[in-house]
């Protein structure tokens, strides 16, 4: 594949994970069941019907790293009390998503992205936050999330 063609893939895929956290926290707001966007998160964006998957969500501190569903659903939805710090960062009040990806590599079939994503909430305030993702290839227009690791910018 080309480079063009590799970040048109990567950025089709973060969009696609961007539009289903945005699409939860809507559904959400409306009482609207979560079952079909959050199965679309975990088995059509990340790739946990392919392969493990690692996740070291933004706002973890005591369990920083996660690999299981239950786990990620945790993080999401802030409801399964999997993780008791959790709040459900996909709920929360997000009007937009933006990626900015720093470099995108590709290696043997895997790709990798990283950079910086920022959310903006519905009083327009941004959240910038540092992200590497990782990404397996599922055929030559198709990438899953085996890799996802969020953090705050360093802040002395």
């Amino acid at each position: 594949m080309t480079n063009k063609e590799i970040k048109k893939l990567v950025n089709t895929t973060q969009k696609k994970w961007a539009d289903t956290v945005l699409e939860i926290g809507k559904a959400y707001s409306k009482k609207e069941d979560l079952e079909n966007l959050v199965f679309e998160l975990l088995n059509n964006v990340y790739a946990f019907n392919h392969c493990e998957v690692l996740f070291k969500p933004t706002l973890a501190k005591h369990r920083q790293f996660r690999s299981t569903k239950e786990e990620f659903i945790s993080y999401f939805l802030g409801q399964n009390k999997i993780c008791e710090e959790d709040n459900g960062f996909a709920i929360k009040n997000w009007k937009s998503i933006r990626f900015e990806n720093y470099k995108i590599i590709e290696y043997d079939n895997y790709l990798l992205s990283m950079g910086n994503y920022y959310f903006q909430d519905d009083k327009d305030k941004y959240l910038k936050v540092e992200y590497t993702f990782g990404f397996i290839r599922l055929n030559k227009n198709e990438l899953r999330i085996n890799l996802h690791h969020s953090s705050l910018p360093y802040n002395d």
